[in-house]
């Protein structure tokens, strides 16, 4: 008897785990598509309804559809009210009804767009599953693009791959992408590329801090600055978000006019090797492993052939980085005072480009450490970098109270054929600028326009005593602060162009450009849940209210910076002199395992002592 209802129990079971599926999936069975009915020339775009967290489905429509003209198809039977829909027919769909089939009810919403362009990308796989779970991941596949009007915008629709980007954007619901084109486009106005970043601004509700800083840069000459559009993202069908379509940061005429030296060395390794060389196969040289970032005066690079076209000539793109980003990086240096840099190019650095770049850095950080500006070899730092460019990438930064300036996303380059000295520049990444974040560093308050911030910072990393350390350093921007002669160039550039190109974005540049993403905005803002509500009036409201305690932030920082541009940026550490001797035991024990972990695990590679 007990084997007999056991028996039946275990097929229960089974039945039951069986039917669960098939209870869900007959929940959500529909699924209805549409395209622009409008268009005589339909292309490949589709959009799928989405289903929102309060039980309701909405149509995401691109800025150059017809709304009131849709071609609907569905995956079974159904009806829109009384009449039956026929697959492929054009249907004026209103901007809500209800949708009948198998017996079920389901709500549905339009919510067009506005003002913006439009990236349609299919994934080979049909899926991002594997881009997603994996960041290296480069899937193939065809892209579209189109402008408001739909106009389109490349030729060639054959995607070269799109994969993950970004450090902590990534970690977000709302994935940042790479994508490769197969030829080059002028996209939406932009110089041509085949590389090009889709921004995801997750973490800024605004969607407008990135665009604003990079368009203002560029308004007040600070070249290369990120060129940048909003476009509306659909990919395999399904609305992703309200993104920034931008340029890339790499060595190319109309990005950083800087030789590419990364082309320069794999043009060496296929002459050496073959056609079909993988550049990743190259063996490493120098300091690598978890914890090199953490250990000063040293750098990594990999192992280019010596040939006689082996040079260090050409151009170089340096990232300030956290400690514990650096370990994930191809090639890249830490200064004598602890600072990380990593290469972007050339990302594949060979050891003699590796020693002239880390050294040549290291007299720049030296003669700013110095109080008198000036190097062990009476190198003044005027004569190792552009001035002015680092003196509107300072104002620039310092106008967005930016918490990451100096510390990663921070970016310089050189060329050695042309004036070799270094230059501040691209701006990049500015989501949680202008006040959001609560965040503090060193005393900073990064959320009042009316305190100074990025000359006061001091080096960031993760160390063995936990995560978010600040250290006691100063760092680039905060040495460069406490220099009279850079003060005063810092006013010079502001007064000339700066404060023009920044009080646009704090009025009506600003106001223009908010009226142009709104729709698209309300959106993003539906699909990702961002104000817990799917009704569209309430989250535009919202959306707003978001818009507006920015421009009140950027607006006031003008004029906060504007009548203090020339005030003294120098002031001491609040705490008291028992913490501040605490901190510094805690950072020279810190140190000395720092040390010991980094040479144990040169010599151990398998032992895994700690991780971040």
């Amino acid at each position: 008897m007990k084997k007999t209802i056991a028996l039946v129990l275990t097929l229960l079971i089974s039945i039951g785990s069986l039917l669960v599926p098939t209870l869900a999936f007959a929940d959500d069975a529909l699924v209805v598509t549409v395209e622009d009915g409008s268009l005589e020339e339909k292309g490949l775009e589709s959009v799928d309804w989405f289903k929102a967290e309060n039980g309701e489905y909405y149509f995401f429509i691109p800025s150059y559809w017809d709304a009131s003209e849709l071609t609907v198809r569905t995956s079974a039977q159904a009806k829109l009210g009384d009449a039956d829909i026929v697959s492929g027919e054009a249907l004026d769909l209103g901007t809500s009804g209800t949708i009948t089939s198998g017996g079920k009810e389901y709500k549905y919403n339009v919510v067009a767009s506005s003002g913006v362009g439009t990236v349609f990308i299919t994934t080979e796989s049909g899926s991002l599953d594997a881009v997603n779970a994996d960041k290296s991941v480069k899937e193939p596949g065809e892209v579209a693009i189109y402008n408001a009007k739909g106009k389109l915008q490349n030729d060639d629709k054959e995607l070269s791959y799109i994969k993950g980007r970004g450090n902590a954007s990534w970690k977000g619901a709302k994935k940042p992408y790479n994508i490769k084109l197969n030829s080059k486009a002028k996209l939406l106005g932009m110089n041509k590329s085949k590389k090009w970043c889709l921004i995801a601004n997750m973490d800024d509700l605004s969607l407008m801090r990135n665009a604003m800083t990079y368009t203002a840069a560029a308004q007040a000459g600070l070249d290369y600055s990120p060129e940048n559009a909003p476009v509306d993202l659909y990919i395999n069908n399904n609305y992703m978000g309200s993104y920034l379509l931008t340029s890339k940061i790499e060595a190319a005429g109309a990005r950083i006019d800087v030789e590419d030296l990364d082309e320069v060395n794999e043009d060496i390794c296929i002459a050496e090797y073959g056609d079909d060389f993988d550049m990743d196969t190259l063996a490493q040289g120098g300091v690598y492993g978890s914890f090199s970032g953490l250990l000063e005066g040293n750098y990594k690079y990999v192992e280019i052939p010596e040939t006689e076209d082996s040079t260090t000539d050409g151009g170089y793109i340096l990232e300030m980085e956290i400690a514990n980003r650096y370990a994930g990086e191809k090639s890249g240096f830490v200064s004598n005072d602890g600072q990380p840099i990593t290469m972007k190019s050339p990302e594949y650095a060979s050891k003699a480009q590796m020693e002239f770049i880390s050294g040549y850095y290291q007299r720049f950080e030296d003669a700013i450490i110095s109080p008198e500006g000036k190097n062990g070899d009476g190198e003044d730092y005027k004569d190792l970098i552009d001035v002015e460019s680092f003196a509107k990438y300072y104002d620039i930064c310092e106008w967005t109270s930016n918490v990451d300036t100096g510390l990663t996303s921070t970016y310089l380059y050189m060329d050695t054929t042309k004036d070799g000295k270094l230059y501040a520049g691209p701006v990049w990444d500015y989501d949680i600028a202008f006040g959001n974040t609560d965040i503090s560093r060193y005393g900073n308050d990064y959320t009042d326009p009316a305190q100074f911030t990025v000359c006061y910072s001091r080096q960031y990393r993760n160390t063995i005593f936990g995560q978010s350390d600040v250290d006691e350093k100063a760092n680039v921007f905060n040495y460069l602060c406490q220099k009279a002669d850079f003060l005063a160039e810092c006013k010079s550039v502001w007064d000339s162009g700066v404060y023009e190109a920044v009080s646009a974005w704090s009025g009506e540049t600003f106001d223009e450009y908010a009226e142009t993403v709104t729709d698209s905005a309300v959106m993003n803002h539906i699909r990702w849940n961002s104000f817990g509500t799917g009704d569209a009036d309430e989250v535009k409201a919202a959306y707003l209210k978001e818009v507006s305690t920015l421009r009140d932030f950027a607006s006031k920082r003008v004029e906060f910076m504007n009548s203090h541009i020339s005030d003294a940026r120098d002031r001491q550490t609040k705490t008291n002199f028992f913490v501040k001797i605490g901190k510094k035991l805690a950072a020279g024990i810190n140190n000395i395992f720092e040390k010991l972990i980094v040479v144990f695990r040169l010599e151990n590679k398998t032992f895994s002592f700690y991780e971040y």
